[in-house]
């Protein structure tokens, strides 16, 4: 299997304010990563074929309301590749381009524990394989999480890095309704806790700016998020992609996107409320241009980056600072839906 990177010292819960101490506003990802494996380490999207029961007809054939794969998974672009030409090929440019050498396979596009645990262990072992791989990140939903799964799950992640990375949103079971989703907030906790219980790391991702949602179902959704037993956590402004239900809605005039004001402002509310020691893996979503309908910001993930910071040093503020505060208005965003459902 090669090096074991749990040998390396990970941020203990005495030292993992050292993000604090060396000036950072949040625990960044990057931070996390190159403390744990000693230098730059970087995720590869690595498509594994995994379906969704959510579209395969399992569940239901319609899918999530906003996805589509294609548009947040660079991976599901490449087809006729496997895992391993899929890690070396991204590798490749990564050592080009920014020299780096360590690297996580990101098992991204579909439901990667979808599946009986040797067809999973047979997917996962090829991406251990490839040199310069040092960990695993699985990509899943609540509901694709049974108890073999998450023992085999459990097993390897003694052998190496490991993270399992669910796809929650919300904890408004109106919203998950209404944007199909397929699974409950409960569902949701529920695996959270069973996987904590085996000792696995997981990264939850959540999404702002869903059809029907107030600045505070987002602010409790973080909330809620903050009292879990929670490794790290994505944020994601919802963005319209081409071919998907949320695009008729757009095109409809029945929704419409936070503005990129509104999300810097929730996204620096939300930092503020979670625990100091959850790393922060993502800050915004990003699409290829190609698949973007709307909004136009969300192509400039880098200003929205800066902006999140720049405002984060205004408010002399940083994450944690305000962990276990309840909710506040901030200017600009309101406490009510209009009447499309948006803010």
């Amino acid at each position: 299997m090669g090096t074991n990177p749990e040998k390396r010292p990970e941020i203990t819960s005495a030292s993992f304010c050292d993000w604090r101490q060396l000036g950072h506003r949040y625990y960044s990802l990057g931070f996390y990563l190159n403390r744990i494996f000693g230098g730059k380490t970087w995720k590869v999207s690595v498509d594994g074929g995994f379906h969704c029961p959510n579209a395969d007809g399992a569940i239901s054939r319609s899918g999530c309301l906003f996805c589509n794969i294609a548009s947040f998974s660079p991976s599901r672009r490449w087809s006729g590749l496997t895992i391993r030409e899929q890690i070396l090929r991204a590798a490749a440019k990564l050592r080009e381009r920014r020299g780096i050498h360590r690297f996580i396979a990101y098992f991204q596009p579909g439901t990667n524990t979808y599946g009986p645990p040797d067809h999973l262990e047979r997917l996962y072992r090829e991406a251990l394989s490839v040199p310069g791989v040092v960990g695993l990140a699985i990509g899943t939903r609540p509901d694709c999480l049974s108890d073999d799964v998450l023992d085999f799950l459990a097993t390897i992640s003694h052998e190496t890095w490991l993270t399992v990375e669910i796809g929650v949103q919300s904890c408004h079971n109106d919203t998950l309704r209404r944007i199909n989703r397929g699974h409950s907030w409960e569902d949701a906790v529920n695996a959270i806790q069973r996987c904590a219980t085996r000792g696995l790391r997981v990264s939850v991702h959540l999404m702002f700016g869903l059809p029907g949602e107030t600045y505070h179902h987002m602010l409790e959704t973080a909330g809620k998020i903050a009292e879990l037993p929670v490794h790290g956590v994505k944020l994601h402004n919802l963005y319209v992609a081409r071919d998907t239900g949320l695009a008729k809605l757009y095109e409809a005039g029945q929704y419409q996107p936070l503005s990129q004001e509104a999300y810097v402002s929730i996204v620096c509310d939300v930092l503020e409320r979670l625990p100091p020691h959850v790393v922060i893996e993502r800050l915004t979503a990003e699409t290829d241009a190609g698949y973007l309908v709307a909004p136009e910001w969300c192509r400039r993930k880098g200003e929205t980056i800066s902006l999140i910071d720049k405002q984060l040093e205004a408010r002399g503020t940083y994450q944690g600072c305000r962990f276990r505060e309840g909710p506040h208005q901030p200017v600009g965003l309101s406490s009510s839906p209009n009447k499309d459902g948006n803010m």
